[in-house]
């Protein structure tokens, strides 16, 4: 049996008792919630019902942080290269004219030549001009910006508060509603870590820094220090960064991580191809075999069991990927992340 933790996301595809059993016998042991996608009451009644049906496995909620996305839009622009659309930090434009976006101040924080990516970088943006709120944008690749999509803006230190009020509306959520882990986007530096551990009083939920910046790269061995466990995000890593070295980037940051018996979740894309088809690619067996080999004590899926047409069938291929990875290597007996990913203690079974 696999020791390594799967992370599963459950989504419209998965928000079962029914899926949600067969996912945990499939080999799903967290269940992750990303609180960017559907309405607070949704997620409420999803923590409930896993909390019903499963009250053993722990429930990670990733929370937006300082994570830019696009709104909920009735039209979602198409474009050609070389087009231009408008991206405001205005509220209520629903994509038809300007699409608006979940940052009161981007237009403050770049200018006419800044790059913009969307959608884990796979659109690419110059900023041809800004006026007042506006920012106009060319594409540099053809394609759609979809509702709730992830901005990156690479190289351009963003202002703004660590922990906005946003933020401490959805930890005083995630604290109320009794989740165990909460994962905190765009995490910089030990500091920021520990101003949303006081949003947090008790201790619980615990943290899951996500290392998704060069700051957080750079600031890792503090970061690693002060939090729980650190989810190395390669989506947003990869946009803010350089995506040819994300390989690297990954092996960097599960050997620092181990120096400190930290708990490391590698998420993004691991089985993508099966959003859609019923068999993973030979590089995502690859990549899953070497995120378990590099000592990840966790690896997630995201869309592949949120909205994918194949949920049941990505956890048992991640859990097989990843037993055949520990034999390899001699890992069978895994204790790293024990602590924080382990099933819920029985009092906390009643509790919940």
């Amino acid at each position: 049996m696999s020791r390594t933790h799967i992370v599963a996301t459950i989504g419209p595809a998965t928000n079962s008792a029914e899926m949600l059993i067969s996912l945990t016998r499939a080999g799903m042991s967290v269940v992750r919630l990303n609180a960017s996608h559907n309405t607070l009451t949704w997620h409420r009644d999803t923590i409930a019902l896993v909390k019903r049906v499963l009250p053993a496995t722990p429930i990670l909620l990733d929370v937006p942080g300082r994570k830019i996305r696009t709104a909920d839009l009735c039209h979602e622009p198409v474009f050609g290269v070389g087009e231009v659309i408008i991206l405001t930090t205005e509220e209520g434009h629903d994509g038809q004219r300007k699409v608006t976006i979940g940052s009161r101040r981007l237009h403050q924080d770049v200018s006419p030549g800044a790059t913009l990516l969307a959608d884990d970088g796979k659109l690419r943006f110059t900023v041809v001009e800004v006026t007042g709120c506006d920012l106009h944008c060319r594409a540099e690749v053809a394609g759609r910006l979809r509702s709730r999509k992830g901005i990156n803006v690479p190289g351009v230190e963003l202002g703004g508060e660590l922990v906005g009020d946003r933020d401490r509306d959805m930890l005083a959520f995630a604290r109320d509603n009794g989740v165990d882990l909460v994962g905190i986007s765009f995490i910089e530096s030990a500091r920021h870590v520990r101003l949303v551990r006081r949003e947090l009083p008790g201790g619980r939920p615990g943290i899951v820094a996500k290392v998704e910046t060069p700051g957080a790269v750079l600031n890792l061995e503090e970061i690693i220090d002060s939090s729980d466990a650190i989810m190395i995000d390669r989506g947003d890593l990869s946009a803010e960064t350089d995506a040819t070295q994300i390989g690297v980037l990954q092996k960097q940051i599960l050997s620092r991580a181990a120096g400190f018996t930290q708990p490391v979740i590698v998420a993004t894309e691991m089985l993508d191809t099966m959003i859609e088809r019923p068999c993973p690619t030979k590089a995502e067996i690859t990549d899953i075999t070497n995120a378990v080999l590099d000592g990840a004590a966790a690896v997630m899926l995201s869309g592949e069991t949120a909205i994918g047409a194949h949920p049941v069938a990505s956890v048992t291929t991640m859990k097989q990927i990843a037993s055949v990875a520990e034999q390899y290597s001699g890992r069978a007996d895994i204790s790293r992340g024990q602590s924080v990913l382990a099933p819920r203690p029985a009092d906390d079974r009643m509790a919940g």
